[in-house]
């Protein structure tokens, strides 16, 4: 007589299940890496971020570009105060009237000035 044939195995759920989550998350990192839009998704960001910081300073240059055409309207030439006040030129009609050092100078900084010029023993 001929045996009986063996049972079949009794099917693993849980088995099955994890074998197939393990193969399904190796076929999706596959294909976002091969895909490459993770990376550029990365890269989007970033290029974002630093267009963003741009826009920023050239807002920033805006407005002190926008601050000099205002003082340029009303006559207040910055390159014109340099000039007179830093380097003391001025133009032909106009008068200049020299004092002597210490004359235009607040009784503060005179003092001040005192206890520098003082020898020390």
């Amino acid at each position: 007589m001929k045996e009986a044939p063996a049972l079949p195995r009794a099917p693993r759920p849980v088995l099955a299940f994890f074998v197939s989550l393990a193969a399904s998350s190796v076929v999706l990192v596959i294909l976002l890496l091969w895909d490459h839009r993770v990376l550029e998704l990365k890269n989007a960001r970033a290029e974002v971020l630093e267009l963003d910081r741009q826009i920023a300073e050239r807002t920033r240059e805006n407005e002190a570009l926008r601050v000099e055409i205002e003082a340029a309207n009303r006559h207040q030439f910055p390159a014109e105060k340099v000039a007179r006040e830093e380097l003391h030129l001025v133009r032909s009609e106009d008068l200049v009237l020299l004092y002597p050092p210490g004359v235009l100078t607040p009784p503060e900084k005179k003092a001040a000035e005192k206890a520098e010029r003082k020898p020390r023993r």
